[in-house]
C-alpha cells in the first residue's frame, strides 16, 4: 500500500510540475493530491474486495453496496470542493483546497471502512504533500501578485464600448443617469 501512495505522490508531482513551469492554473501540490485521493480511492475499494473475497459468499453483495456508496462520496466531495475555487481576472485561486478536501474524503472513507493503516498513509503523504512541498513550489514557483483592483464594468452605449474600473453600482448609477 506504501508503494502505491508513494508512488501516486511522485507521478502526481512529476505532471504537477509540468504544469507549474507552464504557469497553469492547476499546479504541483494540486495534481499530487487528485493523484493521491484517487489512489486512496482505489486503494479503499481494492481493499473492500480483498475483504469481500476472504468472507465467502455473502461478501460480493456487500462490496457492491459499498462501492456505490464510494463512487457517491467521490462525486459529491468533487462537487464540494468546486464551491472553494473562486476565479478573478487573473488567477483561479483554491484548487489545493479543493483537492485537499477530496483526499481528506478519501481518507474519512478509509477510516469508515476500518482501513486505518491506508487512512494514516494518506495522511502523512497530503501533510507532506501540504506543508513540506510548499516551501518546494514557493521557492520555485512563485505566485504572481492577485489583481485585488475593482473589477472592469463594460458599458453599451449607441456609439461605442467603453471599458472603466468603476465598481459596478457607481456603473449602474451614471448609466441610469445618461
Amino acid at each position: 500500500m506504501a508503494l502505491r501512495i508513494g508512488t501516486a505522490v511522485v507521478l502526481g508531482a512529476l505532471v504537477g510540475l509540468e504544469r507549474e513551469r507552464k504557469r497553469r492554473p492547476v499546479g504541483f501540490r494540486t495534481m499530487i493530491l487528485i493523484s493521491l485521493g484517487c489512489a486512496g480511492f482505489v486503494l479503499a475499494g481494492h481493499e473492500l474486495l480483498v475483504q469481500g473475497q476472504a468472507e465467502g459468499a455473502g461478501a460480493p453483495k456487500e462490496v457492491d453496496a459499498l462501492s456505490r456508496v464510494l463512487q457517491g462520496l467521490m462525486g459529491g466531495v468533487g462537487f464540494l470542493g468546486a464551491g472553494a475555487v473562486i476565479q478573478s481576472k487573473r488567477s483561479v485561486r483554491g484548487l489545493t483546497t479543493a483537492a485537499a478536501t477530496w483526499v481528506v474524503a478519501a481518507i474519512g472513507a478509509s477510516c469508515g471502512l476500518g482501513l486505518y493503516k491506508l487512512a494514516a498513509m494518506l495522511t502523512v503523504a497530503a501533510l507532506f504533500t501540504l506543508v513540506v512541498l510548499d516551501s518546494v513550489e514557493g521557492k520555485y514557483f512563485p505566485d504572481e501578485q492577485p489583481d485585488d483592483g475593482p473589477p472592469t464594468v463594460v458599458r453599451i452605449d449607441s456609439v461605442n464600448w467603453e471599458k472603466s474600473a468603476m465598481p459596478p453600482s457607481d456603473a449602474a448609477k451614471n448609466s441610469s443617469g445618461s
